[in-house]
């Protein structure tokens, strides 16, 4: 009988344990960021490293003193970005562990749309160096092959010196301890880190590569090394492979959406037997040739679909989604803009329901900003009928936005709005330089973000999308594209 409790309790254990060690655990992230008082701090945490998009977990607001709270629980170690305004610092979150930063930043760079695209960052340090950490650990890592690469990069990839090849490798395995190892977090980031320079120099020889850093059971989803190598190896991998022909790309995608065919004949290619690779591979692939014309776009999407209907691996899905959102607006979730008008009350698109909305984001001391919004008078009064038109300033002091109201809201005939922080939509569209233009849904759904300028191929695109009929004028200054 003491047997049989026994093997009981030791069944029950063995069921019960995976699922301790998959339990969410706390991160506490505290701080302080003095030049950011009463601004908004945000957690972004990637989930999806081969779309690379951040989603935001935890979001506090910097206290007069500067000091701010945020908690987030997690089941692994993932890649973390927190952001002030526009403004990030990288680092990695642990689950069950805490955390005290001090940021600061370069305050002239932190009032650009786009400070990254000028060397502006969060700049953290703590008050206790951990040389156990994992931060501090990858930070040396990182630090140190970069340096290595600035010296011994250009030798190895423009002039294939197999020499300084070793002497580098030789130098990185005497500093550090690099090894496969997949269930440690540290080694892997540095092992596929080094896969990099591998992939520089063993470029003729895929099938050692793939030996080396693929050829086994792991797939490191929330490793930001082992996803770089593993994007920089597959992509374009189905429409240069030598095993995969394009007639066979081309009557699975092109003329009939055949997965079941496409993922069954890949596996022909020695490096797409592993039935995991090779759907995360196809995934890739498939998002990619969406954007090429040689392929039905509608075509990958149902492939996408249908992977995500059938697939075996959970752990895909999010990569799925995230492409779907993007290729079929139709199937993302609503991310209408909060905005506000020039007295502070909430507005939203919804107002302008009925046509398609033509946007002009800018800062209100931008000259070309204002110079286009006169140009854009004209466009309104031909096209107010098929589009409306509005303006949304993504000035970071709100007083200088309503300043520039008082004394140009009456100048100009459409909504002048204020973007009310939308930080995170200025990242994920991609709004780097001002002014910006783009099509969009009274459900902030994205049509066409990327349009001609007022001066440069306005009027050709709106008569192509929004044709009007209208009486030829002479040489308007402001059509300098009509024929």
């Amino acid at each position: 009988m003491r047997f049989r409790v026994t093997h009981i309790m030791l069944l029950i254990c063995l069921f019960i344990a995976p699922r301790l060690v998959q339990a969410q655990q706390p991160v506490t992230i505290t701080g302080d960021a003095p030049f950011a008082a009463n601004e908004e701090i945000r957690l972004l945490i990637f989930d999806d490293l081969l779309n690379n998009i951040p989603t935001v977990v935890s979001s506090d607001k910097i206290d007069k003193n500067g000091k701010f709270k945020l908690s987030y629980s997690t089941k692994q170690i993932k890649m973390a970005q927190l952001a002030i305004r526009t403004t990030k610092a990288e680092f990695f979150v642990v689950p069950n562990n805490s955390y005290n930063f001090h940021i600061t930043v370069d305050t002239v760079l932190f009032q650009l749309v786009n400070p990254e695209k000028y060397g502006g960052y969060l700049q953290i340090t703590t008050d206790n160096t951990d040389t156990n950490d994992l931060n501090y650990k990858i930070n040396r890592f990182s630090n140190y092959f970069s340096r290595a690469m600035n010296y011994y990069g250009f030798r190895i990839t423009y002039d294939h010196d197999m020499a300084a090849y070793d002497t580098l490798t030789d130098l990185l395995h005497n500093h550090f301890d690099i090894q496969y190892n997949p269930l440690n977090f540290y080694q892997s980031y540095a092992y596929y880190t080094c896969g990099m320079l591998d992939k520089l120099c063993l470029s003729k020889e895929s099938r050692q590569f793939y030996q080396k850093y693929f050829d086994n059971d792991y797939i490191l989803y929330n490793n930001p090394a082992y996803m770089m190598l593993f994007a920089e190896n597959y992509s374009g991998y189905l429409y240069n492979s030598r095993y995969i022909s394009k007639d066979l790309l081309s009557r699975t995608i092109n003329e009939e959406p055949d997965y079941l065919t496409l993922f069954n004949e890949t596996g022909r290619d020695p490096m797409l037997t592993n039935e995991r690779i090779r759907e995360l591979v196809l995934i890739l692939n498939l998002i990619e040739l969406h954007d090429n014309e040689e392929f039905d776009a509608g075509n990958t999407v149902k492939l996408l679909q249908y992977i995500k209907a059938s697939s075996h691996f959970p752990e895909h899905i999010i990569y799925i989604d995230n492409a779907l959102a993007r290729f079929t607006p139709n199937l993302e979730i609503d991310r209408s803009l909060s905005l506000k008008n020039s007295k502070g009350k909430k507005t939203s698109l919804k107002q302008f329901e009925g046509k398609d909305i033509y946007v002009q984001l800018f800062q209100s001391d931008c000259i070309d900003c204002i110079r286009e919004m006169i140009i854009m008078q004209e466009f309104q009064k031909r096209y107010g009928e098929k589009l409306h038109f509005i303006s949304i300033s993504i000035d970071p002091d709100r007083e200088q936005y309503e300043k520039f109201c008082k004394k140009y809201e009456e100048m100009f005939t459409w909504p002048i709005l204020h973007f009310d922080g939308n930080y995170d939509w200025l990242m994920e569209n991609g709004i780097e330089t001002l002014p910006e233009y783009m099509i969009m849904k009274d459900n902030g759904q994205i049509i066409d973000r990327y349009i001609p300028f007022p001066e440069d191929g306005l009027y050709d695109y709106l008569q192509k999308h929004y044709p009007i009929n209208i009486q030829e004028e002479e040489d308007n200054p402001f059509i300098r594209n009509k024929q």
